[in-house]
C-alpha cells in the first residue's frame, strides 16, 4: 500500500511503512549548524537554503539532451520515430521505469555511443542487460557540461527496489562536486505530499541543489510534464515520456 503512513517520533514527519525514519534536526544541521534550524516540512525551508546559498548559476555552454522517461512499457514506435526526425541531440538519457519493449524501441533509433541511462524505482537491471552506461552517482562531461545522475526514489514501500530513506538520500550526495545539470528519476522534497510517500520526493536532492546552486534539474517519476524555476533560479524540467532540452547559454532555450 503505497499510502501507508507513519508519524517519526522524532521529528512527527509522516512517512511511509516503518523504515523511513528521518530526523529533522540532523537533517537541517547539516547546513544550519549553530543558526535557527528552519521547518522542512513548509516553504520557509527552502527560503532558508536559497537565504545561505543565494542564487543558481547559469550553465554557459550549449548543450541538447533528449531525455526520455516512465515509458513503463507504451512508448508508440511511430511516435517516437516521427519525433525525432529531423531533431539533433548531443546526449540521450534515459532516466528509467523502462520494460525491455521500450529499450529495444529506443535501440532502433537512439545511437548507443549517445546513450545513458538511470534505474527508476520500477527497474532492475535494463542498464546492465543492454550494456547501457548506467550514471548514477557518476559525473559525465557533455561538450564542456558536467552532468550527475541519480537513480530511484524514496523508499515508500519495505520491498528491494532502487530507493533511498530521506537520510540515505543526503549521504547519496556527500562530497558530490558541483556540476551543471543534476538529472534523477525522483524530484525535490514536497512538504506539500508527505502523506502521499512515493511522491514526496528526496530532501537529499533540495538540499544538493541549494547548496551547490545548479543551474538545471531534470527528472522523471511522477508522471507531470513541466518547467518551473525554484526560487534560488535553478530551472526544473519534470520529463514524462520524452523531450528534447535545449540549452544554450545562460540556461535559456
Amino acid at each position: 500500500d503505497d499510502s501507508a503512513t507513519i508519524v517519526c517520533s522524532t521529528c512527527g514527519l509522516l512517512l511511509g511503512d516503518g523504515l523511513l525514519s528521518t530526523n529533522a534536526i540532523s537533517v537541517s544541521l547539516l547546513f544550519f549548524s549553530k543558526e535557527e534550524i528552519p521547518n522542512y516540512l513548509s516553504p520557509k525551508y527552502e527560503e532558508a537554503l536559497f537565504k545561505k546559498y543565494e542564487r543558481a548559476t547559469k550553465v554557459d555552454k550549449k548543450i541538447s539532451l533528449l531525455v526520455i522517461a516512465d515509458t513503463h512499457g507504451t512508448l508508440n514506435e511511430e511516435h517516437f520515430y516521427e519525433y525525432l526526425k529531423n531533431k539533433d541531440y548531443d546526449i540521450c538519457i534515459l532516466v528509467g521505469d523502462h520494460t525491455s519493449r521500450d529499450i529495444e524501441i529506443i535501440l532502433n533509433y537512439i545511437d548507443k555511443d549517445k546513450l545513458y541511462g538511470l534505474k527508476g524505482n520500477h527497474d532492475f537491471e535494463y542498464l546492465k542487460n543492454y550494456n547501457i552506461c548506467d550514471i548514477n552517482g557518476k559525473i559525465i562531461e557533455i561538450n564542456g557540461v558536467k552532468i550527475l545522475g541519480m537513480e530511484g526514489s524514496f523508499k515508500y514501500k519495505p520491498v528491494d527496489f532502487p530507493s533511498f530513506t530521506q537520510e540515505e538520500s543526503i549521504t547519496f550526495f556527500e562530497n558530490k562536486e558541483k556540476v551543471d545539470i543534476l538529472v534523477s528519476h525522483d524530484k525535490t522534497f514536497d512538504y506539500t505530499k508527505i502523506k502521499d510517500p512515493a511522491h514526496q520526493g528526496l530532501i537529499g536532492i533540495t538540499n544538493y541543489i541549494f547548496k551547490n546552486n545548479i543551474p538545471i534539474h531534470i527528472h522523471g517519476h511522477i508522471h507531470e510534464p513541466y518547467k518551473k524555476e525554484l526560487i534560488n533560479g535553478t530551472i526544473e524540467y519534470s520529463v514524462f515520456g520524452y523531450e528534447l532540452i535545449e540549452l544554450n547559454k545562460n540556461n535559456s532555450e
